[in-house]
């Protein structure tokens, strides 16, 4: 009973990542800033820049090859270094860096979630604004609407203390909920940063990445002279917020404790955030391609990145199909009593249900053809709009 319980949490937390991601990797349609562009107004006013990363068809043919490599140098790393030196130096890093990710996810899932609408969080991140000595006088107005939050000038150091709190609590106590936290801010960050140009490039990265995660999983123990796999030996020793964690033996240790007193170690089932961004990327692809399709039916000022209320049956789709692949993943895990590569699955899970729903829909060369040009606003947009 306790397995099917960590199965159930694995299977909720890493289907809301992707859900939660793909609506925050949304950007403006085109069709609204050309609106925008013929009103005089900025096209590109609710971007932000830098928030996206595209990744092409170049890029995807390599991912595969540069995972590989940072993978197998890990192993080695966890086979001839001492263990604990090498999660402390990484469990350094992923501070660092959880520290300003959750009050980034934060700020804007909660600005998604009112559709656009400014959102103090001053309070709720712990922000601290710090002023630093400049020759230059800041000339700009400070801002008195108090519906609006206040925006950091340009001699002022905002700081998240929040992440700060998170992270060194993470640190401190290793609790298994603090794990999740971080890493589920790491999964939807993921999903809002990494995004694909077109479907083609989507089909490239989910082959190769196929591929990649039968090789590490079931092939490499003969490369490295038996054992546990590559993929098995990291995810294992690496004690680091790159996996969501849930109990597989709650209702064993309830009874221990309430018969004996004792404590019996905790057991968990795990999914590596890999198997939650990797799709999840696919999956926010399928919603900006139904965006686009809405956008374009009924264009309007108003339909902004931040207007959800459209049609999306590639998104509901390669969701559910998602979703169907861990089923299966977890299924086949438990019956067989070992790890799976959950690629294996999602992949094909997952770029099969956008090509069926193209198939009914007539929609399939639309589909191999379309390159989503909203993720990057154009600098020559914003200066003509200015």
């Amino acid at each position: 009973m306790s397995q099917y319980l960590a199965y159930t949490g694995l299977l909720s937390t890493a289907t809301l990542c992707v859900f939660v991601g793909s609506y925050g990797a949304m950007h403006t349609p085109m069709k609204t800033r050309e609106l925008r562009k013929a009103a005089g107004i900025d096209p590109n006013r609710d971007e932000e820049e830098g928030q996206s990363q595209s990744l092409s068809s170049q890029n995807a043919y390599i991912f595969p090859i540069l995972g590989s490599a940072v993978l197998f140098s890990l192993y080695l790393a966890f086979k001839y270094f001492d263990k604990e030196k090498i999660n402390m130096l990484l469990s350094f890093y992923f501070a660092v860096a959880g520290a300003f990710a959750i009050p980034i996810v934060i700020e804007h899932l909660l600005k998604v979630a009112r559709g656009g609408k400014a959102t103090n969080v001053d309070a709720l991140l712990l922000r601290i604004r710090i002023p630093y000595p400049s020759k230059k006088k800041d000339l700009a107005p400070p801002i008195t609407d108090a519906s609006k939050p206040p925006m950091p000038r340009k001699n002022e150091l905002t700081v998240d203390l929040l992440g700060f709190l998170i992270m060194g609590a993470y640190l401190y106590t290793r609790f298994w909920p603090l794990t999740n936290l971080v890493a589920i801010s790491f999964a939807i960050q993921g999903i809002m940063l990494i995004t694909l140009d077109s479907f083609k490039t989507g089909f490239i990265l989910l082959a190769g990445l196929f591929f990649y995660d039968i090789f590490w999983v079931f092939g490499s123990s003969r490369l490295v002279g038996g054992g546990p796999s590559v993929m098995v030996s990291v995810a294992t020793n690496f004690d680091g917020p790159i996996k969501i964690l849930c109990p597989k033996n709650l209702l064993e240790i309830y009874k221990a404790w309430s018969w004996s007193g004792t404590l019996p170690k905790l057991a968990f089932a795990l999914l590596g955030l890999g198997d939650i961004v990797i799709p999840g990327i696919f999956v926010a692809l399928a919603l900006r391609f139904d965006q686009m399709h809405a956008s374009n039916k009924n264009p309007s000022l108003n339909f902004t990145r931040f207007f959800l209320d459209f049609p999306k049956p590639y998104f509901q789709a390669c969701l559910g199909a998602y979703f169907g692949g861990l089923v299966t993943t977890m299924a086949v895990m438990h019956i067989f009593g070992a790890a799976q590569p959950a690629l294996l699955y999602l992949s094909p899970a997952c770029a099969l249900s956008v090509v069926a729903v193209a198939l009914q829909r007539g929609e399939l060369s639309e589909l191999w053809n379309w390159v989503d040009h909203t993720i990057e606003p154009s600098p020559t947009d914003k200066s003509k709009a200015a």
